[in-house]
């Protein structure tokens, strides 16, 4: 699919669901203009100012007239609120799973002591980064997601499931079970290995997301490039979704 294509559409279905947001007499672009340009920023998984040479060489037609290159991305980081927009409703049955996301080199470690990242383990293997959970439905659609330093167990993801006031029932492997003498009530069922099948969607999720967003590895140092990376990480995957009617076709989508 052409890139100017894919942009458009998700350009229309940003702009359907923030119809109700208005534009500041004084602004250059729409909200849903800024919040387009953030999804994309996710889909491509490159840096900011890689980001903004390409639009601005390719792309700047689209948008009108893009703002200087720190501007354009403050806006982006004021509109990332919106991306909750983009969330999808719980189903009856729901799975949680966490990926890792490396920041630095471990041979780096230590070399920033206001580094956020940490080290821990992913895929049997240590990383210095963070870790990204994603609660999602039966139709692999977002539901909920969160992201804390790599040195967690994911035990700390467990809230996921009580934001959404226990309304539907969250498959997830082991790493997130209790001990035998602890219950939190929260309706999370701990599936075997080879079993439950049905939690390969979101091995499938994750792998676009690392082999087609690009996101195994991201270049943020700070909490609130996280809470931007990811937040419109999980609208664009929804978004994408509602393009292919639910379908992970997204190899359409590399740009």
């Amino acid at each position: 699919m052409p890139t100017d294509e894919i942009i458009i559409r998700i350009f229309c279905i940003v702009d359907d669901r923030m119809r109700d947001v208005k534009k500041h007499p004084l602004a250059r672009l729409y909200p849903s203009e800024v919040v387009t340009i953030g999804v994309v920023f996710a889909l491509k998984g490159c840096g900011y100012r890689a980001l903004y040479r390409w639009f601005r060489a390719n792309y700047a037609a689209l948008f009108g007239s893009l703002p200087e290159q720190s501007r354009l991305f403050r806006l982006v980081q004021q509109m990332h609120p919106f991306t909750d927009r983009f969330l999808a409703e719980p189903t009856v049955m729901g799975i949680l799973d966490t990926i890792g996301i490396e920041v630095i080199h471990p041979r780096r470690e230590g070399r920033n002591p206001q580094s956020i990242a940490r080290k821990g383990k992913s895929n049997h293997r240590w990383i210095v980064g963070v870790k990204l959970a994603w609660l999602i439905n039966q139709r692999g659609e977002v539901i909920e997601w969160q992201w804390l330093p790599a040195n967690v167990s994911d035990q700390e993801f467990r809230e996921l499931v009580d934001w959404h006031g226990h309304t539907t029932l969250v498959l997830a492997d082991h790493g997130f079970r209790l001990r035998a003498d602890e219950d939190d009530g929260l309706p999370i069922k701990i599936c075997a290995r080879n079993t439950w099948n049905d939690r390969f969607l979101i091995e499938t999720a994750f792998s676009f997301i690392e082999r087609l967003f690009h996101t195994k590895k991201v270049h943020h140092r700070t909490a609130r490039g996280f809470d931007v990376r990811f937040g419109f990480l999980s609208a664009c995957f929804n978004v994408l979704l509602t393009i292919t009617n639910g379908i992970y076709s997204l190899l359409d989508f590399v740009i």
